[in-house]
């Protein structure tokens, strides 16, 4: 076992509060975890080890603060700050690649739409009964 993985998360944060030269241990510790959950999201690796760095820089910035207390692990935080910083680079990625010319458009699928949309409410009707269904009979789940 490594000596980072050796140490617990109050351990970790005590270290970041003695020096920002201790980043490396929760980089180490981390790493391999929080790039194999961003993968599930995006699969641009360049992309997901800055936003991993920028995760780092995050939490050592904040055990800083006065009165700051991690409610989670680690590991949880930093793959919440992982998740988002993606969810945003794709939002803001998604605004800037909108439809410029607009001549091309084909009522057609404006309706393929609507009946895709049709079926997605039926399907979620009949989950919503089964589940009702289920919760008439009781138990535990």
């Amino acid at each position: 076992m490594s000596k980072e993985n050796a140490l617990s998360d109050k351990e970790i944060i005590a270290l970041l509060q003695e020096s920002k030269e201790n980043l490396d241990i929760p980089y180490k510790k981390h790493k391999d975890y929080c790039m194999n959950f961003m993968k599930k999201i995006s699969h641009n690796i360049e992309l997901n080890q800055d936003i991993f760095h920028d995760a780092l820089l995050v939490l050592c910035e904040n055990v800083n603060k006065p009165g700051f207390v991690l409610k989670c692990s680690i590991q949880t935080y930093l793959n919440s700050i992982c998740r988002n910083q993606i969810l945003v680079r794709f939002k803001k990625e998604s605004k800037q690649t909108q439809i410029k010319d607009e001549g091309d458009y084909d009522p057609a699928i404006n309706d393929w739409f609507a009946d895709e949309q049709d079926i997605k409410v039926e399907k979620i009707s009949a989950i919503m009964k089964a589940l009702e269904e289920l919760k008439k009979l009781g138990g535990n789940c």
